[in-house]
């Protein structure tokens, strides 16, 4: 499953984004009660309240990533909702294709 990441303000202006695949889980992943409801087809959001609940699912998440690129998309994502967490006004939001 491939994803575009973003961190946005309320406007959808902020710029920074990064290409994901095959690092969230699939939906309804017991084990993963925020990232298994990312809709792969659709747009999900999170905003900064859920960040620290995120951040601890996404550290077991590393567990799936298998190459260099993928590494770098983990990573990316780990930074943007850092950044989220401690700002109100941001939003990270995952788009599915």
């Amino acid at each position: 499953m491939s994803l575009v990441v973003k961190l946005e303000d309320d406007l959808g202006e902020r710029s920074e984004w990064v290409m994901l695949h095959g690092v969230v889980p699939a939906p309804g992943e017991g084990d993963f009660p925020l990232l298994g409801g990312i809709d792969p087809f659709g747009k999900t959001v999170f905003n900064h309240l859920q960040m620290e609940a995120f951040l601890q699912e996404w550290e077991r998440a590393k567990d799936r990533v298998r190459d260099d690129s993928q590494l770098e998309g983990w990573g990316k994502v780990k930074q943007m909702a850092e950044t989220c967490r401690t700002d109100r006004d941001l939003y990270l939001r995952f788009v599915g294709n």
